[in-house]
């Protein structure tokens, strides 16, 4: 028996061959669609929130003020000049306070002076002992003063030796009183014996009565004169005393004032001592310095003779040493969503960014409150700390430096493909069936 060959129509073989590739076609496309929902299911997907920002350093930006204001004498840096720390920046005018602290220098040496004069007299001394040094520098003043101890030693010994003399002499008579009454008491007894004596010669007739009465007469007188010398000598010492107590009043009262002048003389000089302490700081933060190593950010002053209110920032530095971050503007509905300690990546925020690549980063600080800037825009401030301080691109260096503009992508979690294609579909059916 032999083989009967079929032959095929050009439609058949055509329509066979479609066949093939329709076959083919869905094949490979529900492959592609397995293969796409496979890697809809398993890849993920960075969800990230982005956020403009800037570099700051981590202790802010150093106001720089000045306690009691002034003029401006002499601007001695620029925005943007990199100081080191205690270097002047600028000058006020000083000045008052110059004429003020040499005014109160001398006033301290006057008080000085006065002191060692005062103590001198206190103590009795020939002569004040001055300070060596105010001798050197202050001869003139010296003198005066030496002179002036001189004339107020002269004008108090004076007083004394009057009063001494006073006393002296209500003494001398006070004395003379009690020897004149001593001798006339003596006659006075003598006297009554006489007299005793003539009352027996009498009563014998060995005596006239004649004689007898001008001896009782010349009692008498006796007596009346010792009264009166009594009296003149209670007033005697009653003056007398009145003298001493004069010269020990003249004395007392020279200490008293001489100490009271001390007295006041000492606090004076510690209160011109605080103000010149004052001034001298005063005077001192007439140089207005830099507390830290550092770039000058912003001058607020540019007008040399322009005036510095009490309190005013003069001008900001930028600490150098300082580490800096980013401070980026988080959208505030992401606030829920970023957290300490989640990873971030930072750029330039320019068009050739991707020159130099990205910097890692870490969320260091999430502020709990809101910020609302001048146009209404509202923000929440994070920080974020990069592990380098620069971008690199070959061997080029961009450096980081404060007010830099930055990009920031802070990485909040994965999801996969597919949910990030269902969960719009998702959230919206699960609001579907709800009615207000």
């Amino acid at each position: 028996m032999s083989d009967i060959l079929e032959i095929k129509s050009p439609q058949q073989v055509i329509e066979e061959e479609s066949s093939r590739w329709s076959h083919f076609f869905l094949v490979a496309c529900l492959a592609m669609c397995c293969g796409f929902l496979g890697w809809a299911w398993i890849g993920k997907l960075d969800i990230v929130s982005m956020a403009d920002g800037r570099v700051v350093p981590s202790s802010k930006v150093k106001d720089i003020q000045h306690l009691e204001g002034g003029i401006v004498g002499e601007i001695l840096v620029r925005e943007g000049t990199e100081v080191t720390a205690d270097q002047p920046l600028l000058i006020l005018e000083g000045t008052a306070n110059e004429a003020n602290v040499k005014e109160i220098e001398m006033r301290i040496v006057a008080l000085r002076v006065d002191i060692a004069r005062l103590q001198a007299m206190l103590d009795d001394l020939a002569k004040p002992v001055f300070p060596e040094e105010l001798v050197k520098s202050h001869g003139r003043l010296i003198e005066q003063a030496a002179e002036l101890f001189g004339l107020q030693l002269t004008k108090f010994k004076s007083d004394q030796a009057g009063r001494e003399e006073t006393v002296n002499q209500r003494r001398e008579e006070v004395n003379a009183l009690e020897t004149r009454i001593a001798n006339n008491q003596i006659s006075l007894e003598l006297l009554r014996k006489q007299i005793g004596i003539s009352e027996e010669l009498l009563k014998d007739q060995l005596a006239t009565e004649y004689k007898h009465l001008s001896l009782l007469r010349e009692e008498a007188g006796l007596k009346t004169r010792l009264d009166e010398d009594r009296s003149m000598l209670r007033k005697g010492l009653s003056q007398l005393e009145e003298a001493e107590e004069s010269l020990r009043w003249i004395r007392l009262s020279f200490r008293e004032k001489v100490g009271e002048e001390l007295k006041l003389a000492r606090q004076e000089l510690g209160e011109f001592g605080e103000r010149l302490k004052k001034f001298k700081d005063s005077q001192r933060r007439t140089v207005i310095r830099s507390p830290v190593a550092g770039i000058v950010k912003t001058l607020y002053v540019n007008t040399v003779g322009g005036v510095v209110a009490a309190g005013q920032i003069v001008l900001s530095i930028v600490p150098t040493d300082d580490t800096l971050v980013v401070e980026a503007r988080l959208p505030v509905q992401d606030i829920g969503y970023v957290q300490e300690g989640q990873e971030a990546v930072v750029k330039l925020a320019s068009h050739d960014s991707r020159r130099f690549g990205t910097l890692k980063g870490i969320v260091v600080g999430v502020s709990p409150d809101a910020v609302t800037t001048s146009d209404g825009r509202t923000f929440y401030p994070v920080r974020i700390k990069t592990e380098r301080d620069h971008f690199a691109w070959r061997d080029a260096r961009y450096q980081l430096v404060p007010g830099m503009q930055l990009l920031a992508y802070i990485h909040t979690g994965k999801r996969t493909v597919l949910e990030y294609l269902l969960d719009p579909y998702v959230d919206s059916m699960g609001q579907a069936l709800q009615e207000r």
